[in-house]
């Protein structure tokens, strides 16, 4: 869902009458009312901030898109990758080889991540001075997108690892050099640029970056402006997170354009169950996120300092 496509209050209406009207509506046996209600908002605000999303658009998959498992009953979506071929030379009268190819494929498997389990008085409810459901927002989805994310670096952590030698490079400072060596460690292995992952504490480190590398410009813009409004660095768009929990301060991570890296399916995005019983309402929030890396090359990671890795 886009910006401004969610439904929203007027000012002219509480906050207080919003809360009596979603306690009002479930009293009425509106439950999917109210759940889609809060669904509408809910779903924008983990778009925002889930930074996985960003790097790799997420996409809604239909009962009839899943695959089998063989060996349980666990839903994945078989994702087939391209495969491998060479050309050669030969004259006019000549044909080219000939073999049988074989497709690769990867699975990709789904979880589920939920907030924690609210319960309330309904007349209490009505007390609340704030919109219930912008405080389901603020302690809940975030709370979900956060472990979106976790689960996101800790997979390009492990690809990474596993060949750290070429896809982990090391720089003292955050200079262009160091952006320079770990973009050529992607191209050199014939894959194209896409985003840049950071944290918006690493981004502010441009700042230092001095005119004689950036243009007087740049400098000034910096310096007048900060850096917080830029969204690209030397022509790389730039992906900035306030989440120093999840992720490195002293990282930035480097992805090949979504089609090169993998995919981010979503069996169900985030939901809003209620339930009642008797005066007593019980909500929650989850959402089926599912994650997969098809090409473990195309991710780099530049560390910065004396670290030369980061867990």
């Amino acid at each position: 869902m886009r910006n401004g496509a969610y439904k929203t209050q007027t000012s002219q209406v509480s906050a207080q009458f919003i809360n009596s009207n979603f306690v009002r509506k479930l009293d009425e046996g509106r439950t999917k009312e109210a759940e889609a209600e809060g669904s509408a908002f809910i779903r924008q605000k983990i778009r925002q901030e889930s930074f996985a999303r960003e790097v790799i658009e997420p996409i809604m998959l239909a009962d009839d898109e899943l695959d089998r498992d063989e060996n349980s009953d666990q839903p994945k979506k078989i994702i087939e990758k391209e495969p491998d071929s060479v050309a050669t030379f030969v004259p006019f009268s000549g044909t080219g080889p000939q073999r049988w190819f074989t497709g690769p494929r990867f699975a990709v498997y789904f979880g589920k991540t939920e907030s924690e389990r609210f319960r309330k008085n309904k007349f209490e409810l009505m007390t609340y001075q704030n919109d219930i459901r912008k405080i389901l927002s603020d302690n809940s989805v975030k709370d979900m997108a956060d472990q979106e994310d976790i689960f996101f670096r800790r997979t390009a952590l492990g690809c990474v690892n596993a060949n750290s030698g070429v896809q982990r490079t090391p720089a003292g400072a955050f200079t262009p050099s160091a952006f320079v060596r770990g973009s050529q460690a992607i191209i050199d292995r014939r894959l194209p640029m896409g985003k840049m992952l950071m944290t918006q504490s690493l981004f502010q480190e441009a700042m230092n970056l001095p005119a004689t590398l950036v243009g007087d410009s740049i400098a000034r813009k910096h310096y007048e402006q900060g850096v917080e409004k830029e969204d690209s660095l030397w022509g790389m768009p730039v992906i900035t997170t306030a989440k120093t929990d999840v992720y490195n301060t002293k990282e930035c991570w480097m992805f090949a354009p979504q089609n090169y890296l993998g995919n981010f399916f979503l069996l169900q995005d985030a939901t809003l169950f209620i339930e009642q019983r008797a005066d007593i309402v019980t909500f929650w929030t989850y959402a089926v996120p599912g994650i997969g890396i098809g090409n473990a090359e195309a991710i780099q990671q530049i560390v910065f300092g004396q670290q030369s890795q980061i867990n």
